[in-house]
């Protein structure tokens, strides 16, 4: 799923889905952007936008279990 299919969804979903508020999310965007857009001079272009980067992070930390129950 896609920052640009989340934006239809109720804030409460949006911080179900993430684990942030949406506020929270704009924040880590904004400080994120000019790290993750340095690094696409070296190498190969990103193929996601930011939002989607952090997007995928904010998932995969959510779902993540250890593997001590």
């Amino acid at each position: 799923m896609s920052y640009t299919e989340l934006q239809r969804l109720s804030t409460g979903e949006f911080k179900r889905l993430c684990g942030v508020s949406r506020e929270t999310f704009s924040d880590m965007v904004e400080v994120l952007r000019p790290h993750l857009e340095r690094q696409g001079k070296r190498g190969g272009q990103n193929k996601l936008r930011v939002e989607d980067q952090l997007l995928v992070a904010l998932e995969y930390w959510r779902e993540y279990r250890s593997q001590f129950h």
